[in-house]
């Protein structure tokens, strides 16, 4: 079962440890860490940011070392990987490099205003997993909104849940991501650990948000990989429902 509570051993200084992945981001990272400034300010909550570049080949990492020299009195971390590990990867390091009671991806490319960051850490305590959705998306082709809803309705089909979205970064309780995640590869990683949490019997709010969808130039996501990787965590959704069913749990 999940715990609410906090764990011997695990350093909780913090209210919540927001990590901000960041793969040559270096136009947009700045405008990301004002709105997570901007709306901590609106928040009584103690916080931490741990900027991870992921093998960036821009000045992604020059630019935050810069910001963190002007601000000095921002709790901002800068980590830098010595080579691209990718998303899922990278966000259960951070965890545990993290000293938040809760934890929160918060993307490097500022695709979230702060009134979205507001609506969500405000649901802090609340629940075991605060889950995001988008009503509407501006800038997500039809297409990607079609596959978008397919990959949501197959998840709820093999899980046994009925979630509206599974790829908004979620909000959790740090010690769980550090319990349950995987290193998953591709879009499904985070899929797997609500699902998992889910089904250890951890509670959750859905929380309707605004963003906006930002196409990049670093290839389409629709490739072998990342069909694979998709598919591998679909199948272990599957595989762990039907443990629930057999054993009980």
């Amino acid at each position: 079962m999940i715990l609410s509570n906090g764990h011997e051993g695990i350093r909780e200084d913090v209210d919540v440890t927001l990590f901000v992945p960041c793969l040559n981001e270096e136009q947009r990272v700045l405008a990301t860490l004002e709105t997570i400034h901007k709306a901590l300010l609106e928040l009584k909550f103690t916080y931490e940011v741990i900027v991870v570049d992921d093998g960036s080949t821009d000045n992604t990492a020059a630019v935050v070392s810069d910001y963190c020299s002007q601000n000095p009195s921002l709790p901002i971390r800068l980590h830098r990987n010595s080579k691209n590990l990718g998303l899922s990867c990278s966000f259960v390091n951070t965890a545990f490099a993290g000293r938040g009671r809760y934890y929160r991806l918060v993307c490097g490319d500022n695709v979230e205003p702060k009134e979205s960051l507001i609506k969500i850490l405000e649901e802090m305590g609340k629940a075991d997993i605060i889950i995001p959705y988008y009503p509407i998306l501006p800038g997500k082709s039809k297409s990607r909104r079609a596959i978008s809803g397919l990959y949501t309705r197959i998840v709820n089909l093999l899980s046994g849940f009925k979630l509206r979205y599974y790829n908004g970064c979620a909000l959790y309780r740090r010690f769980d991501v550090m319990r349950w995640a995987s290193y998953n590869y591709g879009f499904g990683f985070q899929a797997h650990l609500i699902t998992t949490l889910l089904g250890e019997g951890a509670t959750f709010r859905e929380v309707a948000i605004d963003g906006f969808h930002l196409t990049k130039e670093r290839g389409s996501p629709l490739n072998v990989r990342n069909f694979l990787s998709t598919a591998h965590t679909l199948v272990e959704i599957l595989i762990r429902r039907m443990r629930r069913i057999v054993y009980g749990n």
